[in-house]
């Protein structure tokens, strides 16, 4: 998880370079874009790794196939991110995937990168997300509490919340 999200920020921020498409954002990516992509999937894989832990320990919970879907549905929205982002380069504005399949599709690159961009942070902090809720269910069950005891309690707070 940890690693190729790192690859993922990495391919985004300097990959491009490879086709060409190496230009004015490297920096701004290298300071903003990228490490905060590694922060998010870092973080879920601390959290994700503390999760297995807790099974280790005796707790059957496990890591959602959902979380990994989306994890692998945000590596993938990455990759076509690196292709599309246009970039400056020496006067020119160049995308992976128009150095690739030529200059006509530095329009599309621009129009879909954007969405292609905002996409991948998405599903990076919803897999951020998803692993926080894997954790923490794991934690309850460590401690005991399952889906029913978890509702009474929600029940009985509900209804000091109703007296108050």
């Amino acid at each position: 998880m940890g690693p190729l999200g790192v690859l993922a920020a990495l391919w985004i921020t300097a990959g491009r370079s490879l086709f060409g498409a190496g230009g004015s954002l490297v920096p701004v990516f290298a300071i903003s874009f990228g490490p905060a992509l590694a922060v998010l999937y870092l973080l879920a894989t601390y959290y994700a790794w503390q999760e297995v832990k807790l099974q280790r320990a005796g707790v059957s919970a496990g890591l959602p196939l959902v979380t990994a879907l989306v994890q692998v549905v945000g590596w993938l929205l990455a990759a076509v991110f690196g292709l599309l982002v246009p970039d400056r380069v020496d006067g020119v504005t160049v995308s992976a995937a128009s150095a690739l399949l030529g200059h006509d599709l530095v329009g599309l690159s621009a129009g879909f990168g954007n969405t292609a961009g905002i996409l991948t942070f998405a599903f990076a902090i919803a897999v951020l997300l998803l692993t926080l809720a894997s954790r923490r269910k794991a934690k309850e069950a460590a401690r005991g509490i399952d889906d029913d005891v978890r509702e009474q309690l929600e029940r009985q707070e509900s209804m000091y919340d109703f007296l108050d």
